[in-house]
């Protein structure tokens, strides 16, 4: 049975991101609100858990029902989520990839448009390091952000990717604007 997707308030001034750091056992989740031109505004973050007793299945069962009523309760106009990236222990790569896999058909299922970020870039972005600690990434966090406390790691790094989408997203598409003029030639380097 196909659902509708939830009505989303949209304003003019406001765009709603969830950050998602995905995992079988911990889920992180950041939300932000971008409000104008380099303002994010905190709204929430946290962790989804599963059971390390349960099963793989059920671990991701309980995270992707998790993560659907989290989208229904914080109305994202978009979801921002770290790419899968290969690391030296397979078994931790194809678990990461199940998750991120739990997180897309979600994401898709309530008609959300979903942007995906290397760890390096976010880290970067964020951080002014593409090799920075969790610790450096949580402190960055709660500067940016304005928190009064930095949230646990998973968080922190969810928060991290929300707030790369709002650095990256008008760049991005004023890039792509650039590039699709027509007669506008692209001098060497960056803009």
């Amino acid at each position: 049975m196909k659902r509708s997707p939830p009505a989303r308030l949209r304003t003019p001034s406001r765009l709603r991101i969830l950050g998602v750091d995905p995992g079988t056992l911990r889920l992180g989740y950041g939300v932000i609100d971008v409000v104008g031109p380099g303002r994010q505004v905190y709204v929430d973050c946290g962790v989804l858990t599963a059971s390390a007793r349960a099963s793989r299945e059920a671990r991701l069962l309980t995270i992707g029902r998790d993560l659907r009523d989290l989208l229904g309760e914080v109305l994202p106009d978009v979801v921002a989520m770290e790419q899968a990236f290969f690391g030296k222990n397979v078994q931790s790569t194809l678990a990461l990839g199940e998750a991120r896999g739990v997180a897309l058909f979600v994401a898709q299922e309530q008609g959300l448009p979903l942007v995906g970020y290397s760890p390096a870039r976010v880290k970067h972005l964020v951080t002014g390091r593409g090799a920075a600690t969790k610790a450096q990434i949580g402190y960055f966090v709660r500067a940016c952000l304005h928190m009064r406390r930095t949230p646990p790691p998973d968080a922190a790094d969810a928060l991290a990717i929300a707030l790369c989408h709002a650095r990256l997203a008008p760049w991005l598409s004023s890039r792509r604007a650039t590039a699709a003029s027509p007669g506008r030639a692209r001098a060497g380097g960056r803009p």
